[in-house]
């Protein structure tokens, strides 16, 4: 029953380590639950502290997993286990890996796939990388993962939904808050196609200490990792560890040794990362390749996101001629909008173009 599997990871002071030793003796949550003080201290690793938290605590623990399971129920919200089908065999076989995962959307079988991260505040050159690697990993068939934040992250999601190909995010949030806000409609359109995951129990507001964590399983579910523009105090620099630390291959896009975004990728680089250049690198070799992509990708953008007014703002202003994006900040005149979010987002969509410093109509 799923409210055990909420129950044991609830369970103060028991991790994911600690949660398989546990699993490895008594095979189910609802077994351990009904464990004795005594069957549980048997159990190696778990010593007088463990064993009495897990006995003194089950009431408590088990009345907070009654809630957790009840507002899962209400939302929609799937839960996946260690011992579940579904759940990927090269992420169980991690010390550290989730016993207990919540989503929204659909996890396909053999999810695994390639992970792309980077700058929220990335330029234009990173924004291409990440659109070029998303698309042709969605004409491949592969699974694009990342953390659904802004810049790079929501590109590579968008860039692989325009597409129509799977894609899936990772949050340091519970999959019924969205963050960033601005993200509500890339959220809807990743779990249609997708999935959005998190260890975290629904209503978990975004916290600074939740998005390491959730960086490993962006890294656990790569078979590879492609990191665009990372500063060197970026998030990205966490994946890009935990990542190496469970063996899988990181590319790094080079860039301008003096700019200060792309600090930590050239450095990744110079640490032994390979230097990212084509997209062809992110296949692995059990995959088929699309012969000639670059000359012969023909696939369209589906173009399925609907408008919502202040893209609606944008469109009627750029109607009869070209605006500079100033001049647009100035017609919109809404503090609570990252104009330049709004836009890039559109153009992946392929529902404007920017030329020269200046929206215009496709």
């Amino acid at each position: 029953m799923n409210v055990y599997w909420i129950w044991l990871s609830e369970i103060k002071g028991i991790g994911p380590v600690m949660g398989k030793k546990l699993l490895e003796k008594f095979n189910v949550p609802e077994n351990i639950f009904k464990a004795s003080y005594h069957e549980l201290i048997s159990v190696g690793g778990v010593g007088d502290k463990i064993a009495k938290t897990i006995v003194e605590s089950k009431d408590e623990t088990m009345s907070r997993a009654d809630f957790i399971i009840k507002k899962c129920i209400i939302n929609g919200i799937k839960i996946l286990n260690i011992n579940d089908e579904l759940y990927p065999i090269e992420v169980k076989k991690l010390k550290d890996s989730p016993n207990l995962l919540y989503y929204l959307g659909n996890i396909r079988k053999n999810p695994l796939g390639v992970g792309i991260v980077g700058s929220r505040r990335c330029t234009d050159y990173g924004k291409r990388i990440a659109k070029e690697a998303a698309e042709f990993l969605c004409a491949n068939n592969i699974t694009v993962i990342s953390g659904m934040a802004k810049g790079i992250d929501g590109y590579s999601h968008t860039a692989c939904i325009n597409l129509g190909g799977y894609t899936m995010a990772f949050l340091g949030c519970g999959v019924d808050v969205v963050y960033p806000k601005e993200h509500k409609k890339l959220m809807e359109k990743i779990i249609e196609i997708g999935a959005v995951v998190s260890e975290y129990p629904p209503g978990t507001e975004p916290d600074a200490k939740n998005f390491p964590k959730r960086n490993r399983l962006i890294s656990a579910f790569s078979k590879k990792l492609l990191v665009i523009e990372a500063s060197r105090s970026s998030g990205s620099l966490i994946t890009a560890e935990f990542a190496k630390k469970y063996g899988r291959q990181v590319f790094a896009a080079p860039d301008n040794i003096f700019s200060k975004e792309s600090i930590g990728s050239n450095e990744l680089i110079l640490n032994g990362s390979k230097i990212y250049i084509s997209p062809r690198q992110l296949l692995d070799k059990s995959i088929k390749k699309i012969e000639n992509y670059e000359q012969n990708n023909q696939v369209q953008a589906t173009n399925s996101f609907k408008i919502d007014s202040i893209e609606k703002l944008i469109l009627n202003s750029i109607h009869k001629e070209p605006k500079t994006i100033d001049e647009l900040k100035t017609i919109i005149n809404n503090t609570r909008v990252d104009i330049l979010e709004k836009l890039s987002l559109m153009e992946l969509q392929g529902k404007i173009k920017i030329f020269r410093g200046k929206v215009q109509t496709l």
